[in-house]
């Protein structure tokens, strides 16, 4: 049982901080690429909508300002059965914007039937909330003139909406991961691109699946990177957005996401394949490591119970736990109030991510009804230049 104690701490240490801390000295060895001018790229923007009539129109201009040329921009719209005034909107940009009207199943399926329809070289894909810096198109395509990277993740900046506690640890948890992000480009292996900005080359892509919920901007840049491509990060590709409007959204969120992986994890397994080493390191520590992480936790917890009493260590470490879990029960009932505050919100979020991930899985378990999703409320929030 002491064994067991001490493997699980060590993969929660290595998961949440070691495998951060190697990344910078793993980036010394990492290969130097290629960028040059991709005015020349002949690029479809991608983009699913399901009742987006509040932030399309300001989307579709959007993209418009980017300083990119537009004669080799392509944009396709796919509605997912809208019933708002989504498809009225697009409609008045027909000749400059192609809408793709669907019926309601989902973003993986309008994305697998927009895809055939694009004539560009380069897929981009962005949500409709999500709204570019002028040079971001410029900044995410300069690294595909390098012919060895197939997928590269822009940086997604998320703007806390201040509605709850939630919110405001999914944006310091998220500046995190981006940064893990940026480490993990440096090696070519970012696994999981932010969906709401990224490129792939259009060869690469292979269909969605949908007869289960599935995330499919960790779908596609696993295939890329599945197809021996490298995946990148450049931070200076900016799109902007804000936080869930609420706990319960970005709740909710969090175990569509949990629910997804599980969904799909056999698909994902080949990353561990020894041949791409650094790949496999990468997927195992943070991803697979991370999805397992609540059930980690729920056996730390309980093999600690069976070890009270053998030595005041274990003892000190089983209050602790509960001192932990207490306090995040108190950031729970302090942010149902619209109190919260900093004092709980790390407790808070790290164990509602993971209660979550914890739903997600035992939701796997039954048969998905298909790939449509709860539209999760979120603000716009219009690019700034000043963001860095």
């Amino acid at each position: 049982m002491e064994y067991l104690f001490w493997t699980l701490i060590g993969l929660l240490a290595h998961t949440y901080l070691l495998y951060p801390l190697s990344l910078p000295l793993l980036g010394l060895i990492s290969r130097r690429r290629k960028t040059g001018d991709p005015n020349n790229l002949k690029v479809t923007m991608v983009i699913a909508a399901y009742n987006e009539e509040a932030v399309i129109e300001e989307k579709i201009k959007n993209c418009f300002e980017l300083d990119f040329p537009q004669s080799n921009l392509e944009i396709l719209i796919g509605s997912d059965g809208s019933s708002d005034q989504t498809n009225s909107i697009v409609r008045r940009y027909a000749g400059r914007v192609k809408l793709v009207e669907c019926d309601r199943g989902g973003k993986s399926s309008v994305l697998n039937r927009l895809i055939p329809m694009a004539t560009g070289d380069i897929l981009v894909f962005c949500d409709a909330n999500t709204m570019l810096l002028k040079n971001a198109l410029q900044k995410l395509l300069a690294p595909l003139v390098d012919k060895k990277v197939g997928c590269v993740c822009g940086r997604l900046v998320l703007h806390d909406s201040g509605a709850s506690a939630l919110s405001m640890g999914e944006t310091v948890y998220w500046n995190l991961e981006s940064e893990i992000k940026k480490m993990e480009g440096r090696l070519g292996i970012v696994i999981g691109a932010n969906g709401g900005i990224y490129a792939l080359r259009k060869e690469l892509f292979r269909p969605i699946p949908i007869d289960k919920t599935t995330m499919d901007d960790f779908f596609i840049t696993s295939q890329a990177l599945k197809q021996g491509k490298e995946a990148i990060y450049e931070p200076q590709a900016i799109g902007s957005e804000e936080t869930s409007a609420g706990s319960y959204g970005e709740f909710h969120r969090k175990v569509r996401i949990g629910q997804a992986n599980f969904n799909q994890i056999h698909h994902y397994m080949a990353l561990l394949l020894p041949h791409r080493p650094m790949l496999a390191y990468g997927f195992l520590s943070h991803k697979l490591l991370r999805w397992l992480g609540p059930m980690i936790l729920l056996a730390l917890f309980c093999i600690n119970v069976r070890l009270w009493g053998q030595s005041p260590f274990y003892n000190y470490s089983l209050m602790a736990q509960f001192a932990f879990y207490f306090t995040a029960l108190l950031g729970f009932f302090f942010s149902a109030r619209g109190n919260g505050t900093g004092l709980f919100m790390v407790p808070y979020y790290f164990t509602s991510m993971n209660f979550a991930l914890l739903v997600g899985m035992c939701q796997s378990i039954f048969p998905s009804r298909g790939g449509a999703w709860t539209r999760i409320e979120r603000g716009t929030a219009t690019a700034r230049s000043s963001a860095n």
